[in-house]
């Protein structure tokens, strides 16, 4: 750490001589509550990153999970190949992040309100496709008509 200082030079006569006095000002040193402060500040930091990261692993688990039932959902629906059907979910849950971000990064209330019009119902019919394609993925794993109907409540 590089400290400052600041020097003062002042003259003064003294039966008519004269003198230079040097006087050193040193910085103030930082107290207690201070670093107290910012080591609490770092604390809830990290704690605050520690969290994020296990929130966004859930996330990231949950999204994979939803991708995976989603796909088979669309292959039972369409009849579509494997690559195809993650490839449409991929696209359903990338718009449906799309249209979630458009509503955060609206600049104003006004803009804000103008998104929303058309974002709330195409998030809505995006939840509930994907509802239902993950209903038919596990509806069509079960083996008797009990199952069937509790995947489908």
């Amino acid at each position: 750490m590089i400290s400052s200082s600041v020097v003062i030079f002042s003259t003064c006569s003294e039966n008519d001589a004269d003198m230079a006095a040097v006087h050193q000002l040193k910085p103030a040193q930082k107290g207690s509550h201070q670093s107290r402060r910012s080591r609490r500040a770092m604390r809830a930091l990290r704690r605050q990153g520690g969290i994020a990261i296990g929130v966004g692993s859930v996330a990231a688990t949950l999204t994979a999970l939803s991708l995976s039932h989603l796909a088979h959902g669309i292959t039972i629906v369409t009849g579509a190949d494997g690559w195809e059907a993650w490839a449409m979910s991929i696209g359903i849950d990338l718009g449906f992040v799309a249209l979630e971000l458009s509503q955060l990064a609206a600049l104003n209330d006004k803009l804000k309100r103008q998104i929303a019009r058309f974002a709330k119902p195409a998030i809505i019919g995006t939840l509930t496709g994907s509802a239902a394609m993950n209903a038919f993925a596990f509806a069509a794993q079960t083996i008797n008509p009990f199952m069937t109907a509790a995947t489908l409540d």
